[in-house]
């Protein structure tokens, strides 16, 4: 996967895309990419995977509302 600051501008963009506003965006993108740290060691699991897993259910959430 691409460096973190890439990560979280393609992040980022993924949650404007869905309606977020720009500062929301930034944030959340900030906070999936912690949390998807935090599940890779929890895990032990790749960065990319937890990132992964964390994206499914933002997209699922989304769908669902």
């Amino acid at each position: 996967m691409a460096a973190e600051p890439d990560q979280l501008i393609l992040i980022k963009s993924l949650f404007l895309q869905m309606g977020a506003p720009e500062g929301q965006a930034e944030k959340m993108a900030s906070q999936l990419l912690k949390r998807a740290a935090q599940i890779a060691l929890d895990r032990d699991i790749a960065i990319v995977e937890a990132v992964e897993i964390l994206l499914r259910q933002v997209v699922e959430a989304q769908q669902g509302s």
